[in-house]
C-alpha cells in the first residue's frame, strides 16, 4: 500500500483519515510476508480495531510483532529498544504512530530523535505517522491546505506520504505519494486499495 523501498516514510494524516487503521494495515502486510514489526504507539488503539485487522493471525505470526505504548516518553522507550533495533533486517519494520503530539508544534527533542533514527538505522524499513494541521497563513500551502509536522528536519529525513479523507466518498481515503495517487477504502479488516 505504501512504497517502503525508498527510505524512511512519514505518513501525514488529514482529519478523519484514520491513521491507526493505516498503521495496522501496514503492520498486517509486513507480518503476512514473514517479516518482523516493532510497533511503537503513543496510545494503543481500541482493542476491537486491533482484533478486526490482526485477529485472524496465528500466534507464530503475532510473535514477530512487539508493541510498545510510549505515551509521552518516546525517547525513553526508544533507548530501551535500541538493542532490538540492531537485530532488525531489511524487510522488517519499525512503525512509530503519533511520533509527536497532535496539537501545537512538534517538540524539538522528538524532531531530533526522528532525525537520528532516520540517519542511524538504514538497515530496515521505518514509518512514522502524525496528524497534519491546517495552514494558518491563509496561503493554502502544503497538501490541500494542510501541513505536516516537524518542518524541514522531518522533510529532509523522511519521504512524506499524505493520507486524506475523500469528500462525499464514504470510508475512502486518498494516498498521495509524490506523483502517485491511490484510493483505499476502510474495511473492517483495515484499508484496502481499490485502484
Amino acid at each position: 500500500m505504501i512504497d517502503m523501498s525508498m527510505g524512511p516514510v512519514h505518513i501525514s494524516a488529514g482529519p478523519s483519515s484514520n491513521p491507526s487503521s493505516m498503521s495496522l494495515s501496514i503492520i498486517l502486510e509486513v507480518l503476512e510476508k514473514g517479516n518482523r514489526v516493532i510497533w511503537m504507539t503513543r496510545n494503543i488503539p481500541d482493542q476491537r480495531k486491533i482484533a478486526d485487522i490482526l485477529g485472524h493471525l496465528n500466534d507464530s505470526v503475532l510473535k514477530r510483532m512487539i508493541v510498545i505504548e510510549f505515551r509521552d516518553n518516546l525517547s525513553e522507550k526508544f533507548e530501551d529498544i535500541k538493542g532490538i533495533l540492531s537485530n532488525l533486517k531489511k524487510n522488517d519494520l519499525l512503525i512509530i504512530e503519533d511520533w509527536c503530539e497532535n496539537f501545537g508544534r512538534a517538540k524539538s527533542k522528538d524532531i531530533n530523535l526522528m532525525e537520528k533514527l532516520a540517519e542511524s538505522f538504514d538497515s530496515f524499513r521505518i514509518i512514522i505517522t502524525s496528524e497534519s494541521y491546517e495552514d494558518a497563513s491563509g496561503e493554502n500551502k502544503g497538501f490541500q491546505g494542510f501541513m505536516f509536522r516537524g518542518g524541514k528536519t522531518i522533510e529532509d529525513s523522511f519521504r512524506t506520504v499524505w493520507i486524506s479523507k475523500i469528500n462525499n466518498q464514504y470510508q475512502k481515503i486518498l494516498i498521495s505519494d509524490g506523483e502517485n495517487e491511490l484510493v483505499a477504502e476502510s474495511t473492517r479488516n483495515g484499508y484496502k486499495l481499490i485502484n
